[in-house]
């Protein structure tokens, strides 16, 4: 074995959806658990709560106006994503443009689907109109009327 022999080695590929969304999620805190980060990464628990240092990051974009790099916007969706299915469960399955996946709660006439990526997108672009808690609070109600909705 070389020296250099990891270079030759792949990362290995998630081997579902749910386990590259934790990956993205994991790799959001670990993002923002450095020194200097704009938020404190060791707040970022999978809860609800949590949200707000979420929000505050895409909030800098917003008040800046600056364009959100696509790969904080999936990293920052990832988070999002797995709040949500930490409390809830479901499944991911692939979207649309707007929201290229979508965590699916429930089964049947009871199927709530979570589009998290456009509202990511919006809470940058648009501000605190688009604010993730709100978003995140329409979750449990509509979970537990058991109807088949989509969140957008």
């Amino acid at each position: 074995m070389g020296m250099f022999d990891f270079l030759k080695k792949k990362p290995a590929m998630p081997a579902t959806l749910e386990e590259g969304m934790a990956s993205q999620a994991k790799d959001f805190v670990g993002a923002f658990s450095q020194p200097g980060a704009p938020i404190d990464g060791s707040r970022l628990d999978y809860t609800a709560p949590s949200l707000a240092l979420v929000d505050r990051v895409l909030d800098d974009f917003f008040k800046e106006q600056a364009p959100l790099p696509d790969d904080l916007h999936f990293l920052a969706s990832a988070y999002v994503f797995e709040v949500a299915r930490r409390e809830f469960g479901g499944r991911y399955l692939r979207g649309d443009e707007d929201n290229p996946f979508v965590l699916v709660i429930g089964e049947g006439e009871s199927q709530v689907g979570v589009c998290v990526m456009g509202k990511v997108r919006g809470r940058a672009t648009n501000g605190p109109e688009d604010d993730l808690g709100f978003f995140y609070a329409g979750i449990a109600p509509t979970v537990a009327r058991g109807v088949r909705a989509t969140i957008i």
